[in-house]
């Protein structure tokens, strides 16, 4: 297994950053698609619409034609939220990694780099509005190329978040993710953080059952840790 390690962004990494977070939202569209396909209000279009049409017009090709522009539209739904949030992602934070994460001491951007390659990533920013008495990072952008998963790099990403949150004298580190990455949510359940809520963003993701997950990591406080 060829050796890796994370350092802070660097400017020249920002070709390798974009492309492997476009690339690792991507990934999801077809669990997306399959999730669309075994809703009940799909399946009864499935079946009824070619049943229907078959009924009226006796005529197969209608129905085939149905079916696939169906398909076709859940295809374009699924990955409809994923390229969204990567557009809405390139044009905000990403739009210049540097100011964003790197121009205070309580934010940063980290890639994880194997044979001069960047094959991981993630960043913290400080939740603007804590709870009374919290003080609270926010785990973003996480992503790991996925020829270099299973190597502990997602692993080795969280913990240098967590790091970076005890350094800051932080209480909690707080994350979103959707349902549908799998990974991701197995990976921070056996890393100690707990579900505190479900929701939707919008109609559309409702319509969908489109849940977005938010977790939390509580650290202990300097009090505790030293007992």
């Amino acid at each position: 297994m060829a050796p890796y390690h994370i350092r802070k962004y660097q400017e020249s990494d920002r070709k390798w950053v974009l492309t492997l977070f476009s690339r690792g939202m991507e990934e999801h569209i077809p669990t997306t698609f399959r999730h669309l396909l075994m809703m009940p209000q799909t399946l009864l279009l499935l079946l009824g619409g070619p049943v229907a049409l078959l009924l009226l017009y006796g005529l197969w090709i209608l129905a085939i034609v149905y079916i696939f522009t169906l398909l076709l539209f859940l295809w374009f739904i699924a990955g409809y939220p994923w390229k969204q949030y990567v557009a809405m992602c390139c044009r905000t934070d990403l739009a210049d990694i540097t100011k964003s994460y790197l121009s205070s001491r309580d934010s940063c951007f980290w890639v994880a780099e194997c044979e001069g390659q960047v094959v991981g990533m993630v960043s913290v920013l400080p939740v603007k509005d804590p709870p009374l008495g919290k003080k609270q990072l926010q785990l973003f952008r996480m992503s790991v190329a996925l020829e270099h998963r299973g190597k502990g790099i997602a692993k080795a990403l969280v913990r240098t978040v967590l790091q970076f949150a005890r350094d800051q004298s932080c209480s909690e580190v707080v994350l979103e993710t959707s349902v549908f990455q799998y990974g991701a949510l197995a990976l921070y359940q056996r890393m100690g953080f707990q579900k505190t809520k479900e929701f939707y963003v919008d109609t559309i993701t409702k319509l969908l059952n489109f849940r977005i997950i938010r977790f939390m990591y509580c650290l202990p406080s300097i009090q505790e840790a030293g007992l």
